[in-house]
């Protein structure tokens, strides 16, 4: 079990009292921010697309692609029923009494992050009358603010940092990885000529489509794998699909899944491109956090004290360039697994000063398999962010 971080303290007074003549004898959580990544999904493309992608021979899912499967909502269920109830016994109100302090809002864009917000809304307020929202029409500003066409990231400022975080896909165990992954998909391809679109020694290229930054190359298409062979196990797919693997494959994922982690350290966590993609969503977080209006979330109110974001691990990847944070699991090789949560907590102490501090929920590699969340709280990391969160 890995160790829980040293807990950082972020200290402001806050004008205002609560009006209760009483003084508590220690802190009070007064408000909870969670951002979870949607539960277990299928691929983002069809199983036919990953093997003329990569040569491997990828099963087919029950699910059409980029679709939350049953069990991914059972395991996510799961997950929000121990972060409820670890709410609870921390005495959090919204949780223990039906009121209008709970608001979800999920990303519209996506019917995986839409059923999420409404696994959330199931299972977090008990036998309350509590609904996930979510925008209609177009792209949410809050969870893609590049595709909604609200900011767009320098060109200059992107390449510049991409430049410098290209040794990162020379790390050995990113090399390592990639070399695990071309063992098992194609072991032929880097060899001759006939099948180098398989190979994953090319060099990682930034690329821009409308605006917008992307990753190619070996890392790319490694990372894209490896990810997908995560889901695979995650949703419980028998060993046999796994090809040479089989006898080993969470063995297998710990060795590949830092591939996926370089992608994302490549691009979505770059400062620059963060900033440009989620900072709607850092600035919602802010505002809500220090009881300032929060514009671009609907709903919100001077009595909402839970905010619920169903999103995607591009906003978890996000928020952690942004505020300065970094985490790992030893049980779960995946930093934004499917049903991660990122928490941010205000207290209040009883001399009035505010501490806001940032917890990481998730679930290991086979409680995702089992759809369980058993070991959620007793896995529970306090981060240190090295960047403000309230400004």
């Amino acid at each position: 079990m890995k160790k829980t971080h040293s807990v950082f303290l972020l200290a402001l007074f806050l004008t205002g009292c609560s009006g209760d003549a009483s003084v508590p004898s220690g802190p009070v959580l007064e408000k909870v921010v969670l951002l979870s990544r949607h539960g277990i999904r299928s691929p983002t493309t069809s199983a036919t697309a990953l093997r003329e992608k990569t040569g491997f021979d990828w099963p087919e899912w029950s699910v059409a692609p980029g679709e939350m499967t049953p069990h991914g909502a059972a395991a996510l269920g799961a997950m929000v029923q121990a972060v409820r109830t670890h709410y609870v016994d921390l005495g959090f109100d919204p949780l223990r009494s039906c009121s209008d302090g709970v608001r979800i809002w999920a990303d519209g864009a996506d019917h995986r992050t839409q059923q999420t917000g409404q696994v959330w809304a199931r299972n977090l307020a008990l036998d309350c009358h509590v609904s996930a929202q979510w925008q209609e029409h177009g792209p949410d500003p809050v969870f893609n603010a590049i595709s909604a066409g609200r900011a767009v990231p320098s060109k200059q400022e992107t390449e510049q940092a991409f430049a410098s975080m290209l040794p990162v896909s020379k790390h050995s165990d990113v090399r390592g990885g990639l070399q695990a992954l071309q063992t098992l998909m194609a072991p032929g391809a880097c060899e001759g000529i006939a099948s180098t679109a398989w190979c994953l020694r090319d060099d990682a290229v930034l690329e821009w489509k409308k605006g917008a930054p992307r990753l190619s190359g070996g890392v790319a298409t490694g990372g894209m794998a490896a990810e997908s062979l995560l889901l695979l196990y995650s949703e419980g797919f028998p060993f046999d699909v796994f090809g040479s693997a089989k006898v080993d494959v969470p063995g297998l994922l710990k060795t590949v899944l830092p591939v996926h982690e370089a992608e994302s350290r490549m691009l979505r966590r770059l400062p620059v491109v963060a900033a440009a993609r989620n900072g709607v969503m850092a600035e919602s977080i802010r505002a809500f956090l220090a009881d300032r209006p929060v514009t671009e979330i609907p709903g919100v109110t001077d009595s909402t004290r839970l905010l619920v974001l169903a999103g995607h691990d591009t906003n978890q990847d996000a928020l952690a360039a942004i505020f300065g944070l970094s985490w790992t699991f030893d049980d779960q090789p995946d930093s934004t697994a499917p049903d991660t949560v990122l928490a941010f907590e205000r207290w209040r102490y009883p001399d009035r000063h505010v501490v806001v501090r940032v917890r990481i929920f998730h679930q290991s590699l086979e409680e995702l398999r089992a759809g369980q969340a058993s070991g959620v709280e007793r896995s529970m990391q306090t981060l240190e962010p090295w960047k403000a969160i309230l400004l």
